[in-house]
């Protein structure tokens, strides 16, 4: 018999050999072990396995500086863990995704799920009602105004400041999430007439890789036509494969891909250069941005799903369409104050 261990596990967790896929049966091979590992493994992106492995980090060293076992995790240690970390600010989404780390440990390793206690589903529930579970902190959307500003301020003589402002502009225009922006290669865009078609080849909503196609029309403007940005920046780039928006240490443009988070870093820098204040600024104010100046603009709820791929439409009502409702139609504009 051969045994493995799961490489779908957080990279840190300590955990034993899965009885139902961890222990080989006589006649499979080490080589079919390495493929359901991979298999397995594939089942999340890279970026969630990422995300579970610090969320899991995190909890071992709380668990070690308490003293208590991290496998299998006692149901009240999950509550303290969890009160901990709402009284020190952490958002109730926060707390959801360290209960489905947990989870997925245990699942995996064929332990009792201890997030299925009675006190933790309690615990949870009454962190919601003492702190809310809306969003803290949500993205700023950008105006086309602001969009402006911000491009209007960016040297566009250098490689890097073409990079910046293709990337501001096309992010803004096509609705696209940060980690689509930055996954973009040149064999995903395909030049039209009428402007662009960004292929998609796998999205936050769209794991299985299934694909979508977003159109990005010229601009009215030759200062802000995200089709003319980005042929400047395809231009200096080069036609090399790979992906579009590409590192650049000092004059030297590579071919190596940036992470998601340099949109968020990039565009609240470029944003406060111009004088806007950056604090509520990431890579999803050009994603809202664009949402919301279409609402504004009139155009119908069912196109700017279309574009912005999402799939719960109440998540586009009630984030983007209902507040500016919520302004428009006020009582409040007609009392005289």
């Amino acid at each position: 018999m051969t045994t493995m261990m799961s490489s779908a596990l957080p990279a840190t967790a300590l955990v034993r050999p899965i009885d139902t896929v961890g222990v080989m049966p006589q006649g499979l091979t080490d080589t079919d072990g390495e493929r359901i590992a991979a298999a397995i493994a594939a089942a999340r992106t890279e970026s969630t396995r990422r995300v579970y492995a610090g969320v899991w980090s995190r909890w071992e060293r709380w668990c070690a500086s308490r003293g208590v076992a991290v496998l299998p995790s006692d149901p009240l240690a999950v509550c303290a863990y969890l009160t901990e970390q709402a009284a020190d600010g952490r958002a109730m989404g926060t707390l959801d995704l360290i209960c489905t780390v947990i989870r997925h440990v245990h699942r995996m390793c064929d332990l009792h799920n201890p997030t299925d206690a009675l006190a933790v589903h309690q615990v949870r529930r009454g962190l919601r009602r003492t702190y809310g579970s809306a969003p803290r902190r949500l993205a700023r959307p950008l105006s086309v105004e602001e969009i402006h500003q911000i491009v209007d301020g960016i040297d566009r003589a250098t490689p890097i400041g073409i990079r910046d402002a293709a990337m501001i502009l096309l992010g803004y225009a096509s609705a696209l999430r940060r980690s689509e922006l930055v996954a973009l290669t040149l064999g995903d865009i395909e030049d039209k007439p009428a402007g662009l078609l960004l292929h998609i080849r796998r999205s936050k909503t769209d794991p299985d890789g299934h694909g979508a196609v977003v159109g990005v029309a010229h601009g009215q403007r030759a200062a802000t036509d995200p089709v003319a940005a980005l042929n400047a920046w395809r231009g200096i780039r080069g036609a090399a494969p790979g992906p579009v928006f590409t590192r650049i240490w000092g004059s030297t443009i590579s071919l190596q891909a940036l992470t998601g988070h340099v949109p968020a870093r990039m565009l609240r820098a470029r944003a406060e250069a111009a004088g806007l204040d950056g604090t509520r600024i990431t890579a999803h104010s050009m994603r809202a941005g664009h949402a919301t100046t279409a609402a504004l603009a009139g155009v119908p709820l069912d196109r700017i799903a279309a574009q912005t791929r999402h799939k719960d439409i109440g998540v586009l009502v009630n984030r983007y369409i209902r507040p500016l409702e919520a302004l428009a139609a006020t009582s409040s504009k007609d009392l005289g104050l």
